[in-house]
């Protein structure tokens, strides 16, 4: 376990998009929140919005826990999406460039077996990236509370400041569930990019893309079907909407302008025994293991001489 936390460290430094990128998109919203402080960008949901200022007028003390959800929730949904793609690139690039720059003839004359190597890549995509994110989000919407509580409380209302932690709470709470069902949900799309990363000698991108896609017209022309196409789809989508509730709840604007106030039931959407229960989860991470001991075999084998 020391060895393997080791080669996460060492995946880290090297990669260090992993934690740059996130910030990098946790800053803008810290910018923008001064900003808004200084009554340079309006904040509101929809059509509605105002100043800080004129929020610390009109907001009703009620509804302060619902608003600081609907100000938390943008920012954890806009980093999982960056995360998703640092992991994809991250994936993409792990085996294939420790093959072009020949610093897998170092690694291989280190006492770590492939195995351990290829669950080190695996494990940084899939907990140490994802964990750096949760941190990277606590610490912005923990600025962002700050600042727009402080600029409240100056407007006059102090409700901002007491109702920080509590939204917080659940804004990272849902943020962790959205991570893990991406992780479970897409096990077969990491372990094909580790596979392609393992296999290709270049153009790493054009592997990933040009099987499925010559599947799906080799499909079509032949059969006359699409059913490998609407798989891909589901794979890529399917995850969410099996964890998350398809129930019609509208979000609920107040007549007086006020935020949603249906906002805080966003914790009922959730269906983890839905998602868990699903056939094509499971089906999934079994064919993700098949791509993943794939990738293991071919970084043993593979010739770099």
């Amino acid at each position: 376990m020391k060895q393997m936390m080791t080669l996460v460290r060492r995946e880290l430094i090297e990669n260090r998009s992993g934690w740059a990128v996130p910030a990098a998109f946790g800053a803008l919203f810290v910018v923008a929140a001064l900003a808004a402080v200084f009554g340079l960008v309006r904040v509101g949901v929809m059509d509605q919005s105002m100043t800080l200022a004129e929020m610390g007028q009109e907001l009703d003390p009620s509804s302060i826990y619902p608003a600081l959800l609907v100000l938390f929730m943008p920012i954890a949904v806009v980093l999982v999406v960056a995360m998703t793609f640092v992991v994809f690139f991250y994936f993409l690039d792990a085996l294939y460039a420790e093959r072009k720059d020949r610093s897998i003839l170092f690694w291989k004359s280190l006492p770590v077996s492939d195995l351990q190597v290829v669950g080190s890549k695996y494990l940084t995509g899939v907990a140490a990236i994802p964990a750096l994110t949760v941190g990277v989000f606590l610490v912005t919407a923990f600025l962002v509370w700050l600042i727009g509580g402080l600029a409240l409380l100056w407007a006059g209302s102090g409700a901002a400041l007491q109702g920080g932690p509590a939204a917080l709470a659940r804004a990272t709470a849902i943020m962790v569930y959205m991570l893990l069902v991406q992780v479970l949900w897409f096990v077969p799309v990491h372990g094909w990019l580790l596979l392609v990363s393992a296999f290709a000698r270049r153009a790493v991108l054009g592997w990933v893309l040009a099987p499925p896609a010559l599947l799906i017209v080799a499909e079509k022309i032949l059969l006359g079907t699409r059913h490998f196409a609407d798989t891909i789809g589901h794979r890529l989508i399917g995850g969410f909407q099996l964890a998350f509730s398809n129930e019609q709840h509208a979000m609920i604007m107040e007549s007086d302008g006020a935020v949603m106030s249906s906002f805080p039931a966003l914790g009922e959407f959730l269906t983890p025994g839905r998602f868990l229960a699903a056939p094509s989860l499971w089906a999934g991470i079994a064919v993700g293991v098949v791509f993943l001991a794939g990738a293991v075999w071919l970084r043993r084998w593979r010739d770099e001489s």
